[in-house]
């Protein structure tokens, strides 16, 4: 159900001297690293394995790792990571195949007899390829992939740092990830509905672990009837709602809860902008709240909404 959902939502010189002009002693040369990044168009990538793109990766406790990530021209179109190495120094500590992660998401249930689950991920540039965040707030920075190409937000694979194990585990797939540390929450973000008439944030939070799970999914929306009826602002934007996951229930994991808001979830806060028709025929709008107090959605305040020119 997972694949299915997602893949629905799925499918973002230096010019020569003059003749004569006199030499610049090297201490006046531009340095290298305030030449601005030039992006490496796909067409010029080698098809071999090389890398693609290093990162730093601090830890908490107090060295730096440095995350290569190992790959290739994939196609026409693509630039695919093939694996990641994980230097402390110069020791090659890890490993980090990014297959494993192509496998935890698609799996192997729709392969023909004889192919097998691709050894590289799919991108639109090297620059592109990996990120370093702390997703769970542990001081350790977590490594990112992107996955594959979508039509959407883009899908990041997430492997995050063990510290007793002093390894990347692989951990989740996140869509459109940001990472939130003053509130310590991670959000994961797409379109759904109709024709995109939905705007999905899923927002995770930390347990003591480190294991994220769902806290709540704030949702914009056109898609939906007020209730009672009334008219829509859609001048003024979308209806945005909380939800929250069924109380009593397993805690959701990344990729665990999508789909099933208006089933299982429990809606407890909606701000609709609406209008109304005076009998004079002028138009007067209004900013309702809604919250979830005594088991029911009961509007809590309805305040008019006047423009600048008003």
């Amino acid at each position: 159900m997972r694949r299915l959902l997602i893949l629905t939502l799925l499918v973002l010189s230096a010019c020569a001297a003059p003749a004569g002009a006199p030499e610049k002693a090297p201490e006046e040369a531009p340095a290298v690293q305030d030449a601005p990044e030039k992006e490496v168009p796909v067409e010029e990538v080698p098809s071999e394995d090389h890398v693609l793109l290093a990162l730093d990766a601090p830890l908490a406790d107090g060295r730096t790792l440095t995350l290569e990530a190992v790959g290739k021209r994939v196609d026409e179109y693509s630039i695919g990571v093939r694996e990641v190495r994980v230097y402390d120094g110069e020791e090659l500590i890890q490993t980090v195949l990014a297959q494993e992660a192509n496998m935890s998401f698609w799996g192997d249930g729709d392969l023909l007899p004889g192919e097998s689950v691709s050894e590289y991920t799919q991108c639109w540039s090297p620059e592109e390829t990996m990120e370093a965040l702390d997703m769970n707030f542990d001081g350790n920075t977590d490594l990112g992939l992107f996955a594959f190409v979508p039509n959407n937000t883009i899908p990041y694979y997430f492997w995050t740092w063990d510290p007793e194990a002093e390894q990347y585990r692989y951990a989740f797939t996140l869509q459109g990830p940001e990472v939130r540390p003053e509130a310590k929450e991670v959000t994961a973000a797409y379109k759904s509905g109709s024709a995109g008439s939905q705007w999905i944030t899923e927002v995770y939070k930390p347990d003591e672990n480190g294991n994220l799970y769902l806290s709540r999914v704030e949702r914009d929306t056109c898609d939906f009837e007020p209730d009672p009826p009334g008219y829509l602002d859609f001048d003024r934007g979308w209806a945005h709602e909380i939800w929250l996951p069924p109380q009593g229930e397993e805690p959701i994991r990344p990729d665990e809860g999508r789909g099933i808001l208006e089933q299982e979830f429990v809606l407890t806060y909606r701000e609709v902008p609406v209008y109304e028709t005076n009998s004079d025929s002028t138009i007067s709008r209004f900013t309702e709240t809604w919250e979830l107090k005594d088991g029911q959605l009961q509007m809590t305040s309805r305040e008019e909404y006047h423009d600048e020119e008003g």
